[in-house]
């Protein structure tokens, strides 16, 4: 308990130092609240060895202490001391993330953060407190988009939690998320967020697929496969929508013109997404994505975790599916300087 207090004072310090009054508003919230997130923690081993504690809950901390093993064994992913304790919290989400760009630009506006380098979110505690930093953004004429996270990596200051915002998720799900996250731990390049969020999605998504297969069940493999190409096809759609607008932002057009025309792209999309479900029930949720309000700030966060994903891909394949010379490469990339490694990764998206 020392310890972890004790890391906490440090990174209040450090964070209070960097900014005024709003900014000192902000990183406190944010320090009290990971502080509530380390507070309460149970030990997973004794909840699953806890004959009262609810089945469904029991067997579910019980398969993460595997997947830990597996992450660890299999996947080279070192779980160190996350994801042994539990945290049941009283929300939805672990944190609501607003993201902001311009109304005739598809880049996200950054903030910049102690240790960590610059970040093209901003993450609350509480709904309400995003929402209303959402709403001053909008004053200010920005695209915004609040979207609500389950879980997030604290990137080797605490020991992360299993939480109740994810735990009862679907065990492909769950396993996603937990190879997503330790991932983060494995290699984190500041001031690069879709190259870290694109290689973690990437390497989840792998790990997952090879968890399966290790488990002998083919019928589990043949649908998150499914799973992964239909939020492939999504992601496409969406960066065609995104490029689109590039190309139309970067016209000498009227503004009204471009209001015009940037309201007929995103509703061209909105018809794309909703045939996919006509045609497949299976996109029921890509069509609930679609009767949500879509502007730059929405299309760019999908671009932040998925838009490098195939360079990724088509890495792995060079490497023969063999994670450790994967991850040698994949190091190897975030020594380069960002306009370098942004090549580099344009190039395997290409080839892919």
């Amino acid at each position: 308990m020392g310890t972890m207090m004790g890391r906490l004072l440090v990174l209040l310090a450090i964070l209070l130092g960097s900014g005024g009054c709003q900014t000192a508003a902000y990183y406190s919230q944010a320090v009290v609240g990971q502080a509530r997130m380390l507070c309460g923690r149970q030990s997973i081993k004794k909840m699953v060895a806890d004959p009262t504690q609810p089945r469904a809950l029991a067997d579910k901390l019980k398969l993460v202490l595997e997947l830990r093993e597996y992450a660890h064994t299999e996947l080279g992913l070192d779980p160190g001391d996350n994801y042994l304790k539990y945290k049941a919290l009283d929300r939805k989400f672990a944190l609501w993330v607003v993201y902001a760009a311009p109304e005739f630009n598809v880049y996200l506006k950054s903030w910049w953060y102690p240790v960590v380098g610059r970040f093209t979110s901003r993450g609350w505690f509480t709904e309400g407190r995003a929402r209303r930093y959402a709403d001053q953004l909008r004053q200010r004429g920005l695209d915004v988009h609040v979207g609500g996270a389950p879980a997030y990596s604290t990137l080797g200051w605490f020991a992360d939690p299993v939480l109740s915002t994810f735990v009862l998720n679907s065990d492909a799900d769950l396993a996603e998320l937990i190879f997503h996250e330790l991932t983060h731990k494995r290699l984190f390049l500041p001031g690069d967020t879709s190259f870290n969020e694109s290689f973690a999605t990437a390497t989840a998504q792998a790990g997952v697929l090879r968890w399966l297969k290790d488990q002998g069940d083919d019928e589990a493999v043949a649908s998150y496969h499914a799973e992964c190409l239909r939020e492939a096809t999504f992601a496409r759609l969406a960066f065609e929508a995104r490029d689109s607008l590039k190309k139309l932002y970067a016209t000498s057009q009227l503004d009204d013109t471009k209001r015009k025309r940037k309201s007929a792209i995103l509703d061209g999309l909105k018809k794309q997404l909703l045939d996919l479900h006509r045609n497949d029930p299976e996109y029921s949720g890509v069509a609930r994505w679609a009767e949500r309000p879509i502007n730059n700030a929405t299309l760019s966060a999908i671009a932040v975790y998925h838009r490098q994903v195939p360079a990724f891909e088509r890495l792995l394949e060079e490497c023969d599916g063999d994670l450790e010379k994967f991850f040698a490469e994949v190091e190897a990339l975030s020594k380069l300087a960002k306009d370098e490694r942004a090549k580099r990764m344009e190039k395997l998206t290409h080839e892919n």
